[in-house]
């Protein structure tokens, strides 16, 4: 809709990378239109509360909670402007400073939202333009679910208190700035079943009966030993590890970034309690690997300590990069190896 019905002008994402390479602006931008709606809004609520109805009062008050509704999603949507602009610009600077400059406007955000759904909540049974499966707003209306604003509010609080958490994060492994980063270091592990390794790099097979090779890999990545299991057993009855330990270790698993019947799922606490038995329920490297013909992997880290253990993970495609020591500090962060640059949806997710 926006490529085919708005003006010239430019995406949020274009905007924010012109601000970072100090390029001009052409036509319409998020920064302007932000602006204008709660301006507007300002004016509408003055113009409303100057009138006052002599008939068809109810059907007036409903007009009027129309308009401070309105209101309030103008300021929802423009402060989220303001915070995704300085959240865009991490995605350059690499700087935690950014961040937490957006935090108050996504938090300022959610608030209004919180408003609408206080005025909306009696007033309406339903939003017409959310009972779609079409539309991802960013929840589908599947089976008469996200129908109703204050059903949203959930999942942008959470989406707040994730970032929230990412910044803390990000923060406490290296002060006001992103934490370097630190090459993991390979831990000896007994792996029990009858496996072939193989050392993580660039041009290296990774399953057992294919030739599909690792064509880009994150250097934290680069030396660690992976271990090769066949495509065809992952899809028929899973990934099964059984190992032996000295030390606490970390196991990590790469996933595909696609949803796809074929590759294994990533965890998900939302529909499994036990995906986060292991620590593992957080992505920790985004788009850290390519494979010739295959999406971009995520890497999460499952935590063991000394001792005989055996990680069973369902069916599906996946790759088993190695152990590292259990206490080596893993920073969050995106590797961008997905041929888009780096994205920072992770933050929130």
């Amino acid at each position: 809709m926006y490529e085919s019905e708005a003006p010239e002008g430019e995406m949020i994402i274009e905007y924010a990378e012109k601000e970072w390479k100090k390029q001009g602006h052409i036509g319409e931008t998020p920064v302007q239109v932000a602006k204008e709606v709660v301006e507007h809004g300002k004016k509408a609520l003055a113009s409303i509360e100057t009138v006052k109805a002599t008939k068809d009062v109810e059907e007036f008050k409903r007009l009027k909670n129309d308009m401070y509704c309105y209101d309030e999603m103008a300021n929802f949507y423009a402060e989220k402007v303001k915070s995704a602009l300085w959240i865009l610009r991490f995605k350059y600077s690499n700087n935690v400073a950014d961040l937490e400059q957006a935090l108050p406007f996504l938090q300022k955000s959610v608030e209004h939202y919180a408003k609408l759904v206080k005025l909306t909540e009696d007033s309406y049974l339903y939003a017409n333009s959310m009972q779609t499966k079409q539309r991802k707003i960013p929840m589908r209306g599947v089976d008469k679910t996200f129908i109703h604003w204050k059903e949203m509010l959930p999942v942008f609080t959470k989406e707040l208190n994730h970032f929230k958490k990412s910044i803390d994060s990000l923060k406490s492994l290296n002060g006001a700035t992103a934490a370097k980063i630190i090459p993991y270091q390979a831990v000896d592990v007994k792996v029990l079943n009858e496996t072939e390794t193989y050392l993580v790099n660039k041009n290296i097979e990774v399953f057992a009966d294919t030739s599909v090779q690792i064509k880009e890999v994150a250097e934290q990545l680069v030396g660690l030993r992976g271990i090769k299991i066949s495509k065809e057993k992952q899809l028929k009855v899973g990934t099964e590890i059984k190992f032996s330990t000295k030390v606490p270790v970390k196991l990590l698993v790469g996933f595909f970034n696609q949803k796809n019947p074929n590759y294994l799922a990533p965890p998900q606490l939302e529909t499994d309690a036990s995906a986060n038995n292991y620590g593992q329920s957080e992505i920790k490297i985004s788009n850290a690997l390519v494979l010739n013909g295959f999406p971009p992997v995520n890497v999460h880290a499952y935590s063991f300590p000394a001792g005989t253990h055996t990680l069973n993970l369902g069916k599906g495609e996946c790759l088993v990069l190695g152990f590292i020591d259990d206490k080596q500090e893993l920073r969050i962060f995106n590797a961008g190896l997905d041929g888009r640059g780096k994205d920072i949806d992770w933050l929130f997710e």
